[in-house]
């Protein structure tokens, strides 16, 4: 830091070890205190940050998997493993505790060790959190809520539903339904939203498939594998020649149902997430939406360098959206 911890705590107005507890995230400090002390070293950062190339040497990405939320875990490696490939050089990803305080967070890019956060995870983390959220540079790889600020759904989500009804439209089915769930993805109803509204607007009907999960359940990412099973054959399919899964999860339970019945699929399946784990070995394969999940990272990364460099952040800190490509099927 260009001030010394004594100028630091003179600008504002507290005491040396004040500033020291605030810039190593140790001890308790009065919020006021805090922010003044915070507001300094917010002045002090940004003329260098704005001076800064994003091609800058020797920098470092946290990435934050919030903890709780189960995101599924193909893929966020594969959003990883997009952004690895076009990390600058002399840039280095940082895998950070799901449980690192936000007073250490905080401490850690004060001290110049996070440049700054890619963030994955649907949310629910504790306020204090959001908070520091704020003050670092970062992005979100997927949709997600936060509780000072509401949610944040990827556009990209609604209009995947939209691609599954025109995929179905397409394909004659006359009465089509989704697969309805609790969810933690806030972007999980606004697939379902997306493929009804399509029928709406087209002046077609379609159903909804109500899955209902145990109570206390907080969404189908949370339950078991055999609660879920469960919870898909307990549901009423019957009359339905077209089905849209918002998820790959739930598209190869609901393959494993119609197959232990013994019937197995006889009719037109779009799935979305395009997982290809999750698709291996179901026959007749179902169509899927990709997302774009890749391109996605690639854009969080440019958009995340772009805010180091100090230019303004875009709303709810998320990079462009990718547009969804359906992948036809076997039906």
């Amino acid at each position: 830091m260009g001030l010394t911890i004594r100028e630091i705590a003179a600008r504002a107005g507290v005491s040396a070890a004040t500033v020291s507890r605030v810039v190593n995230g140790t001890g308790a400090v009065a919020p006021e205190k805090r922010e003044q002390v915070l507001a300094v070293l917010g002045e002090q950062q940004a003329a260098p940050r704005r001076r800064r190339s994003a091609n800058a040497a020797g920098k470092t990405l946290g990435v934050l998997m919030l903890p709780g939320t189960e995101s599924d875990p193909r893929v966020i490696v594969n959003k990883l493993s997009a952004i690895t490939e076009k990390l600058p050089r002399k840039w280095s990803l940082q895998l950070l505790s799901s449980e690192i305080l936000p007073l250490e967070l905080e401490a850690r890019h004060l001290r110049g060790e996070l440049a700054g956060l890619i963030i994955a995870g649907h949310g629910g983390c504790a306020p204090e959190l959001g908070r520091v959220f704020a003050r670092i540079p970062h992005v979100w790889l997927n949709s997600h809520r936060l509780a000072d600020e509401g949610q944040t759904v990827l556009m990209g989500n609604e209009f995947a539903g939209r691609l599954a009804a025109r995929y179905l439209i397409e394909r004659g089915c006359r009465r089509p339904a989704v697969l309805d769930v609790a969810s933690v993805n806030p972007g999980f109803p606004a697939r379902v939203d997306g493929f009804r509204f399509e029928f709406f607007a087209q002046e077609r009907e379609c159903g909804r498939i109500a899955v209902t999960l145990p109570g206390g359940t907080a969404g189908f990412e949370t339950a078991p594998a055999e609660v879920l099973e469960a919870a898909l054959n307990g549901a009423d399919y019957s009359g339905c020649d077209g089905l849209f899964s918002p998820e790959e999860r739930l598209t190869a339970l609901f393959y494993r149902v119609l197959t232990r019945r013994g019937g197995g699929v006889t009719i037109p399946v779009v799935s979305c997430n395009h997982t290809p784990e999750y698709l291996a070995g179901l026959y007749p394969r179902p169509a899927s939406i990709d997302l774009g999940n890749r391109m996605l990272a690639e854009l969080a990364l440019d958009e995340l360098l772009r805010r180091i460099s100090g230019a303004p952040g875009r709303a709810d800190h998320v990079a462009v959206i990718a547009t969804p490509q359906l992948v036809p099927g076997e039906r």
